[in-house]
């Protein structure tokens, strides 16, 4: 048939071919096409059936004319015999008219001939360039009107348009869809990236894998327990014992072997005892090359899903692999550093970093305590905190590398941490430092590690262990000579009485007896206190109330500074203070003994002592605060001030010593005996001295339960210091 109006048939493929490059859907493109083939080409019915994706399902989608509807009607190539599945599988041109043989048609199409009234129509192949996606029905059944060459070369021109259109928008649809999963496997990038847990980041893996890949479960698999057998560490959409149902230890060895991505058909037995084929996808994973492990997906098909996207889940296997082993990486720094820092917290000794320039970088929280200029906050020069030409030449020579290592022993003069604690308002320290390289890199000095040790109160103790060994010797050779010396000055003492009686009538005479005696009973009192200081040990302990003492004491003590002209003044903290285990007598000798030193000082001086009494810590003769002092056992500490000459460091270290004094009169013997009774009750003397700033005898004892009433005597430890 000629059409009368060619115009008409053009204008309709104009259209058609300008809406092809539209972004209509496909079924609303094949719904235009169909629409114009009917009107322009007059046909009664015209009808489209395709091909499901990925399927071998033909389904009809759109009917338009007056006759029975094709929509809904499906086919499946591989196992339907009739004309619609032929033309699918051979692309031939099928024309149904009145007068075929019988046996041309299968019974489904009798059937379908019979329901559809089917007398006059032609089925031509949509065809594309990946082949045939459908079969579009041209009827003219009810018109009658034949179908000829002419009508079916135009019905080849209108298949093709829909196969370009069905062909465009199966592109886009499927750039589409690389688009998207493109911009969901970014999501879960960043989301994978950010997850700090390892196991919500496995979850995150398995779940979102399966997801991407359209599983119905998943299971990432780790190795893990002796032999480094395949563990399941996380699942999705099953449990962990079920991975065991499958019959794939083969496909798991060939994975994890050759590293590539498998899909196989295996037999899954059910809880029941039943089993089916299933589709399992095994991805391989290299946790940062060091520990192996697959993702397995698993699906209802045994083939490989058409719309399944293994390239994607290649790239997503690569990221999981790449979010694991940062977040192992990351997670074994932060144990490290945790362990770095929590060595440098719990090290007592100051550990320093310096660069280039000798500034400081970093410190840690010892080095706050030794150095008490030093804020957690602050840097700058070392030399702000220890300075001396043999440490200076230390850091050049490692600083040069010169030599790898520094060692060397320093005193150094510290702020006081107390705060005003002492006289002083600073204290030397003895200091052993260590300086080393922190190593260098191309282009990069790593600067130096200083180390200090505080040595100071290991040299005070080493002073004083040989300070009581020699006491000790002394103690031991003064008992000895005080019994051999008290006899005969007892008979000299009766003889030189008689002596005295016998010459009442010679003044001159007795006058130089007189004065032998005097020098006699000087004698007595140097024999008595080397018998004091030989008695050290024997004590008689009870709870002393040193406030109650102090009350008694003072005003006596007030009235004789009086006389001298001198002021003394009483400084007693507010609130209870604990009582003191230990001697009252030994105790109280302490006190006196203290207080008239401290006016004998006053006397050179400005004439001021001041005694003060309050609570403490054990650590060094200041005032503690609250805090510090529920962090260690109460001490009671005397401080007997006074502001006369004071001493130097080299009679500091002699004050103790036994019969040394700088008075023109005395025994020496005093401090030595307040030092061992300090000693004996487990308490320690602290003394702070500068010539022309007076002096500070700082006692602390153990206060309340802190030195326990069952203490034996040699029990008791030296915490005594000068």
């Amino acid at each position: 048939m000629l059409y009368q109006n060619t115009k008409q048939v053009l204008t309709a493929l104009h259209q058609i071919s300008r809406l092809t490059m539209t972004g209509m859907s496909r079924e609303e493109l094949a719904r235009t096409i169909i629409e114009s083939v009917t009107e322009a080409l007059c046909y009664d019915r015209v009808a489209l059936y395709l091909l499901r994706e990925g399927t071998s399902l033909l389904e009809g989608v759109i009917n338009v004319g007056c006759q029975v509807s094709v929509k809904g009607l499906k086919y499946d190539t591989k196992r339907d015999s009739c004309v619609e599945t032929r033309v699918v599988r051979t692309g031939e041109i099928i024309r149904i008219r009145e007068g075929l043989e019988e046996s041309f048609f299968t019974s489904l199409d009798k059937r379908r001939n019979v329901a559809l009234k089917r007398t006059n129509c032609v089925l031509m192949p949509v065809i594309t360039e990946h082949g045939i996606v459908g079969t579009m029905l041209a009827d003219r059944s009810f018109s009658r009107s034949e179908i000829t060459d002419d009508d079916i070369e135009i019905l080849e021109i209108f298949c093709n348009q829909i196969g370009l259109g069905v062909e465009n928008r199966r592109l886009h649809a499927h750039n589409q869809r690389q688009i998207d999963e493109l911009i969901e496997l970014q999501l879960i990038s960043r989301q994978m990236s950010e997850t700090a847990d390892l196991v919500e980041l496995q979850q995150i893996i398995v779940s979102r894998g399966a997801e991407l890949g359209s599983a119905q479960a998943g299971w990432l698999l780790l190795n893990r327990g002796p032999g480094d057998k395949l563990v399941p560490v996380s699942t999705f959409g099953a449990q962990p014992e079920e991975l065991w149902n499958l019959d794939i230890k083969g496909q798991l060895r060939e994975s994890l072997g050759s590293n590539q991505t498998i899909f196989r058909s295996s037999m899954r037995i059910s809880t029941g005892g039943g089993s089916r084929q299933v589709g399992v996808l095994s991805l391989p994973l290299l946790v940062g090359k060091r520990e192996q492990g697959l993702l397995l997906l698993l699906y209802r098909e045994v083939e490989v899903p058409a719309d399944l996207n293994i390239d994607l889940l290649k790239v997503f296997a690569a990221q999981a692999d790449k979010a694991m082993e940062s977040l192992i990486f990351n997670r074994t720094l932060i144990e490290d550093r945790d362990f770095r820092g929590s060595i440098l917290r719990s090290s007592p000794n100051a550990i320093i970093t310096l660069d280039g320039t000798n500034q400081i970088t970093s410190h840690n929280r010892s080095s706050e305590k030794i150095f008490a200029s030093l804020d957690p906050d602050w840097q700058g020069s070392i030399f702000t905190l220890l300075d001396s030409p043999a440490f200076r030449l230390a850091l050049e020579q490692v600083g040069s590398r010169q030599q790898s290592l520094a060692q060397l022993e320093m005193c150094q003069s510290i702020a006081d941490p107390c705060g005003g604690c002492g006289v002083a308002g600073s204290n030397e320290k003895i200091f052993f430092v260590s300086v080393t390289a922190l190593g260098k890199a191309p282009n990069v000095d790593r600067g130096l590690l200083v180390f200090v040790q505080d040595q100071t109160e290991k040299h005070k103790t080493d002073q004083e262990v040989e300070r009581m060994r020699r006491l000790a010797s002394i103690g031991q050779l003064a008992a000895g000579i005080a019994h051999e010396i008290r006899n005969p000055l007892t008979g000299m003492n009766i003889s030189l009485d008689i002596i005295s009686n016998e010459l009442t009538d010679r003044p001159h005479a007795g006058k130089l007896v007189g004065g032998v005696v005097e020098e006699l009973d000087r004698l007595e009192n140097i024999v008595s206190s080397m018998l004091e200081f030989s008695r050290a040990g024997i004590m008689d302990r009870t709870w002393v109330n040193v406030v109650d003492f102090l009350d008694n004491w003072f005003p006596i003590f007030q009235e004789q500074s009086r006389r001298l002209q001198i002021k003394a003044s009483l400084q007693i903290s507010e609130g209870s203070l604990p009582a003191v285990y230990g001697d009252r007598e030994k105790l109280k000798q302490v006190i006196i003994n203290l207080g008239l030193n401290a006016l004998d000082a006053a006397q050179e001086g400005g004439g001021n002592v001041t005694i003060a009494l309050d609570l403490g810590i054990s650590r060094g003769g200041g005032f503690a605060t609250e805090r510090e002092i529920k962090g260690e056992r109460p001490w009671l500490w005397l401080r007997i001030i006074d502001d006369g000459p004071g001493m130097s460091r080299h009679i500091i270290e002699k004050i103790y010593d036994p019969f040394f004094t700088t008075k023109n009169r005395g025994t020496g013997l005093g401090l030595s005996i307040v030092h061992s009774i300090i000693k004996e009750h487990g308490g320690r003397l602290d003394v702070e001295s500068e010539p022309g700033r007076g002096s500070t005898f700082a006692v602390g004892l153990p206060a309340g339960e802190a030195q326990p009433r069952y203490q034996r005597e040699e029990d008791v430890q030296s915490n005594t210091y000068n």
